[in-house]
Parts: structure tokens; C-alpha cells; sequence
């Protein structure tokens, strides 16, 4: 943990504004021309982060208010997925620091005692999840009408969680019958509890959603507990569908670490603690707050469905790589709720019900006539025995009209060892 816990440096703090600023133009729609910019949209939003050092503030108020849809809500078909299904009824939990309930876009999505939320990171992923809709805002969450299930995870200050610290969340979240459990932060080490944990969660018929890798001062590392093919193991894309993660990474065993899906992780708007404004963020557990509202959505149309079922239909359904599911890099690929929900066997037999019903099409006969089996087999066969007697016939004819229709006389017999031919003789 000493790793991950070494606090970022000054020129990493000192550069945070102007990636802020180049995020915050992607997040809410604004591609680099002069001609889309108006006097009245900003020009930057705060930017909270997953982890941040000890000595460092709390992440600052967002005040400006996006009304245009960000790129991630036209990306995942959000529009027409909620036509479908909207979350209502399913419970996320939330493994973060805490989530301020007081953001006005959180407001009767989140259940529990209220906690603070210094690090923002907790309040960002349940906007992504479960945001309600505003007048003024074109930013929403995946499922609107889900509920948030809080579980104050890792260290409050700095966000930093070790195996137990998620393992004892991700019971928590079991406890509180949460039917989707999102791990906001990984760890990048194992432990048998956390494996325990996980097993527990499945055996509730819980969703358990996990960041592919986790972030250190040495680059990305394979992230606990995304690394068990029970939990759905999400990366990063960015707006134009490519991975962020640039090459597959390998796990201290030799075995290349897991990715099942990916989603947005790049660019990323949603809420944060404090205020009415909209913030920005990136990373795996951004993508993973993605894919735990696309999994609320397929739960709450189908509560039938078991975590198994839950995850093959959303890698089943998803943008795919050329590769197939073995790409070490997207996995199954880009998350498509919109298709994982169309994919539903109970809509597909409810549009077949809609159907005008009618009787089976029966074709009138032809004026050829039919076609019988047994009758073409005979014919094709007198067919062929014609044409076979033909052949015999024909040779049988020029050799009689060679011999003037009389046997061969006995000068024009050939012995066997006056035959040019070569012989053949009988095998044994």
C-alpha cells in the first residue's frame, strides 16, 4: 500500500487546472472550435479525482450547470434505453467515500444516513448512476429512478481502500440488499476475504461491478476485486469509443489481468458534493459506475435474472472488438444498455403478441405441376438406364456395320498374344 498511498506531486497539482480545463470541453459537448463556444458557457469544470493526497483540499463546489447532454449520454443511446427501463426499483450500492445527498440532482435517489464527501469521487459515481433529471441540466444518470445504497469504503481523506476495507463494503453492501454492488475504488492486492466477500455477493444474487485496474505512481495496475470472473470488470474508453488502458496488462502470476467491458472513463460529467454543479472525472471506476447502471436497468426490467445471466447479457450485447472476447484490452467490448435491454426475451415475445395473428402461408399449386420425391427419383433413373443402353447400343451398331452385320471371321480374330493392348490381370 505504500505505493498507492504516496501523495501526488506538485507538478501534477500545479498542471490540474488546465487538464480540467481540456476535460471539461469534451464533458459537456464542446468540441475545440472557436464557432461552438458561447460567452455564456464556461470555459472549465473542477475536476474531483479518485484518490488525492493527505495534505491536499476538498474537492471544490461545482457552479456551473451543463444544459447540453454530454457525449456519454448520446454514446450508450441513453434517450431510447430509458424507454425501456429507467432503474426503478433497483438499489446500487455505492463503495466511495460517501455521497452527499444534498446534491439537488441526487435528491430522493440516495437511502441511508447522510455522509460527507470530501474526496467527491462517491457523489460523481452516484450522478453517474442514478442522477434524476433537472430542468436546466442535460446531464442524467444511466438509470434515473434507481436508488443509491451509500457504504462509506477506504480512507476518507484520501480515498485510498485496501482488500479489507472493500471486502467489509461489498458484505455492507450485501447486508443493505443491494441488488448491484459498484466497488468505486480497487486495490491492485488479493486477499482471501475479498475472494470470500465476492462469493457472498454472488450467492445474494448480487451484481458486483469493479474497476479493471487501479491507478499508482508507477502507472495502472491490475485491480482487486475486478480480478475474480465473478465480478464484472470494467475499463475506460474514451469519446471516440477507444481504450484509454494502451496495452493489456500482466498480474504478478503471468496471467493477463481482466477486462469484460469497457465504458466511459474519459471526459466524464456528473455531480459533485456541494453544490447544484456539474464536475468532471475519468477512470476505470467511472467506466464501472457506467456499467453498474446499465446493469440496474436490465435488473430492474428483468429482477429475475441472476448476476450470471446479468453479466452475459451485457458482454453479449456489447460493441465487440475484432479480437472476440479474448481482446486483453476491451474484453467483450463497449457496454450497450440499450441493446442488453432489447435483447430481453420477454420484450421479444411481447412485440411477437402485437402481431395481427393469421394462419400458416400455403403456396398455390404451380400450372407445371408438382414435384414428388419418389416420382423424380424413378424418372431420373430411367433416365440414366436410357442413356446407358444408348452408349451400348451405339457401339454394338458400328461394329456390325464394320463386319457387314456377320461374326468376326476367324482371320479377324485376335489372339491374346497378338493383342497390342496391354494386359490386365485379375487381382487375387
Amino acid at each position: 500500500m505504500d505505493q498507492q498511498r504516496r501523495a501526488p506531486g506538485r507538478a501534477t497539482r500545479t498542471h490540474r487546472t488546465a487538464r480540467a480545463a481540456a476535460a471539461a470541453l469534451l464533458a459537456f459537448g464542446l468540441a475545440p472550435s472557436p464557432a461552438l463556444a458561447s460567452s455564456d458557457e464556461p470555459t472549465a469544470l473542477p475536476q474531483v479525482t479518485q484518490v488525492k493526497g493527505a495534505d491536499e483540499a476538498c474537492a471544490p463546489p461545482g457552479t456551473d450547470v451543463i444544459a447540453r447532454a454530454p457525449w456519454t449520454s448520446h454514446s450508450l443511446g441513453l434517450t431510447l434505453a430509458h424507454e425501456m427501463s429507467r432503474g426503478r426499483g433497483t438499489s446500487v450500492a455505492v463503495l466511495a467515500t460517501g455521497v452527499d445527498p444534498a446534491v439537488p440532482a441526487l435528491a430522493g435517489a440516495v437511502e441511508g444516513a447522510a455522509s460527507e464527501d470530501c474526496l467527491g469521487y462517491g457523489t460523481f459515481l452516484a450522478g453517474v448512476v442514478a442522477a434524476r433529471p433537472l430542468p436546466d441540466s442535460g446531464f442524467v444518470g444511466v438509470a434515473p429512478e434507481s436508488t443509491v445504497v451509500p457504504v462509506p469504503t477506504g480512507d476518507a481523506d484520501t480515498g485510498l481502500a485496501s482488500p479489507a476495507d472493500i471486502a467489509a463494503g461489498i458484505t455492507g453492501a450485501v447486508g443493505a440488499g443491494a441488488r448491484v454492488i459498484l466497488v468505486g475504488t480497487a486495490t491492485y492486492q488479493a486477499s482471501e476475504a475479498l475472494d470470500t466477500a465476492v462469493a457472498t455477493a454472488e450467492a445474494a444474487g448480487a451484481v458486483v461491478v469493479a474497476p479493471a485496474t487501479v491507478p499508482t505512481p508507477d502507472g495502472p495496475f491490475p485491480g482487486f476485486p475486478a480480478q475474480d470472473r465473478t465480478v464484472l470488470s470494467a475499463a475506460a474508453h474514451d469519446a471516440a469509443g477507444d481504450a484509454v488502458l494502451g496495452a493489456p496488462l500482466v498480474r504478478p502470476t503471468g496471467e493477463l489481468a481482466r477486462v469484460d467491458l469497457t465504458a466511459p472513463g474519459a471526459q466524464v460529467m456528473s455531480v459533485g458534493p456541494g453544490g447544484a454543479g456539474h464536475v468532471t472525472a475519468a477512470g476505470d471506476g467511472v467506466a464501472a459506475a457506467f456499467v453498474a447502471g446499465a446493469a440496474a436497468l436490465l435488473v430492474a426490467r428483468e429482477p429475475d435474472l441472476s448476476p450470471a445471466q446479468v453479466r452475459e447479457r451485457l458482454m453479449t450485447t456489447a460493441y465487440g472488438s475484432p479480437l472476440g472476447t479474448v481482446d486483453p484490452i476491451v474484453g467483450s467490448g463497449r457496454v450497450d444498455p440499450l441493446g442488453a435491454l432489447a435483447a430481453d426475451p420477454a420484450a421479444a415475445m411481447e412485440a411477437g403478441q402485437a402481431r395481427v395473428s393469421g394462419e400458416a402461408f400455403v403456396p398455390e399449386p404451380s400450372g407445371l405441376g408438382s414435384v414428388e420425391a419418389p416420382v423424380t427419383a424413378v424418372v431420373v433413373g430411367v433416365c440414366a438406364l436410357v442413356v446407358v443402353l444408348c452408349g451400348v447400343g451405339g457401339a454394338v451398331l458400328r461394329l456390325g456395320r464394320e463386319r457387314g452385320w456377320r461374326p468376326a471371321a476367324p482371320s479377324e480374330r485376335v489372339t491374346p498374344e497378338e493383342d497390342p493392348r496391354p494386359m490386365v490381370l485379375p487381382l487375387d
